[in-house]
């Protein structure tokens, strides 16, 4: 008892080296547990791949290839070391020949996979919204814009990114089923897009496409291909000059709305002339038809038929209001438009449409850095207009070098853009969940 006495009293007499040591020791027995449940967990996933790479494969098909577009500055610098570590060794386990391409500079990526002249089963993403909207961009043009032979390249996304809206919307309901640390479910998420690649589950999904509106341009602009979304305001400008207040360490994201609610530099007044057609579930407007044709022989007649997917015949379909322009004039501070990939409450019998949120027009400093910091914790909208559309024109009343429409988080100089709904473009890898 004695000795008990003397220790209370001890770490009494010394407080301030007792709780340092306490909070050094939480940290470690922390951070000892993460890294122990993480190394429980990779070696699951190394186990369940490697039955893949074990399984027999028939001389007459040949073994995987995939194609890695990685951006190493992704996720802080860090995507190259979390890659090597939690992503390419399920590959290689698998049996699947894997080839690291890593982007340099920006907007690499899309003249990367412009130039692939390597055969390749899939394109591998790592990187976040950015890196894939370049590399979707470097696809189509190297298709010549044909939609059809781009279904053809099934594509992957490792959420390696700052931004991975898309990858979250697919991989974040894992973290509703485990009850982990944010690294475990980092690394569980990384895992499984990696899987999803392994077991080859695949889905159809949509694609935007963004063309400027030029009308004495010397050259045709060249579009620019997403799956995320779209945004133009003063959060999102806000949130992009977070970065300039890294002293500020994790409570940048949230001091970046204090020091810029009241500065002129942000877009405030996103003013614009919207046009958009209503979404259709196709008609005979907008659905090309297809003529199959079948060589059948004279046996065909006794052997039973097979059942097979009605056909729609979409010519006897009339949708009088389908491909009908709209316009609206809108004033706010911030505009988004974002695609199904985006949100998961997505009803899939629904037409497919482009979600167009309008923000408030007026919104005061305090209100402002309150909305903002709503943001950066749910990514949604003070919105107080939504619209769906199949196709948009966004006509800016000002056009200015300074201004800048976001991209899937990639910054381009904001012009009059027309705004296509890709419907079930692209084939990307999906987890069990989505399947």
């Amino acid at each position: 008892m004695a000795k008990i006495l003397k220790f209370l009293q001890t770490i009494r007499n010394n407080w301030k080296k007792s709780v340092v040591g306490a909070a050094a020791f939480s940290y470690g027995v922390s951070y000892s547990k993460d890294a122990f449940e993480t190394d429980q967990l990779m070696r699951q996933y190394c186990e369940t791949a490697s039955r893949y790479g074990d399984a027999p494969c028939p001389t007459n098909i040949k073994h995987r290839r995939v194609t890695v577009i990685l951006n190493p500055n992704a996720k802080n610098g860090k995507a190259k070391k979390l890659f090597t570590k939690y992503c390419e060794p399920l590959l290689h386990l698998a049996g699947i020949a894997v080839t690291v391409i890593q982007t340099k500079s920006e907007n690499e990526a899309r003249k990367i996979v412009m130039d692939l002249d390597t055969p390749t089963d899939a394109i591998i993403v790592a990187g976040g919204d950015g890196t894939l909207s370049d590399v979707l961009t470097g696809l189509v043009r190297k298709c010549n814009s044909n939609i059809n032979s781009v279904k053809q390249c099934p594509i992957g996304i490792l959420p390696l990114g700052q931004v991975n809206r898309v990858a979250k919307s697919m991989y974040g309901e894992y973290d509703s089923l485990n009850r982990e640390s944010d690294r475990l479910s980092d690394v569980r998420q990384l895992a499984e897009a990696t899987m999803a690649v392994i077991r080859e589950n695949s889905k159809m999904m949509d694609m935007i496409e963004v063309e400027p509106i030029e009308e004495n341009a010397e050259e045709p602009v060249k579009p620019i291909y997403a799956m995320g979304m779209i945004e133009w305001g003063a959060w999102k400008d806000a949130h992009t000059i977070a970065k300039k207040y890294w002293y500020w360490g994790p409570l940048k994201k949230y001091a970046t709305y204090i020091f810029n609610g009241y500065k002129e530099q942000l877009n405030w007044n996103c003013d614009a002339t919207i046009k958009y057609t209503n979404p259709c579930d196709g008609c005979s407007r907008c659905h090309q038809s297809v003529i199959l044709t079948t060589n059948k022989r004279w046996w065909h007649a006794f052997v039973p038929k097979r059942p097979s997917t009605p056909v729609i015949d979409y010519s006897k379909i009339v949708n009088e209001q389908c491909g009908v322009p709209h316009e609206l004039p809108i004033s706010t501070n911030e505009l988004h438009i974002e695609s199904s990939n985006v949100e998961k409450s997505e009803i899939s019998s629904s037409p497919p449409s482009l979600k167009l949120k309008i923000g408030p027009r007026d919104i005061g400093y305090f209100n402002f850095v309150l909305e903002g910091w709503k943001q950066e914790n749910d990514n949604k909208l003070l919105y107080k207009q939504v619209l769906e559309a199949k196709d948009i024109e966004i006509i800016p009343e000002e056009v200015s070098k300074e201004k800048t429409l976001y991209i899937d988080d990639e910054e381009y100089e904001l012009k009059s853009v027309k705004i296509k709904l890709l419907s079930r473009a692209v084939k990307v890898f999906t987890p069990e969940l989505n399947s």
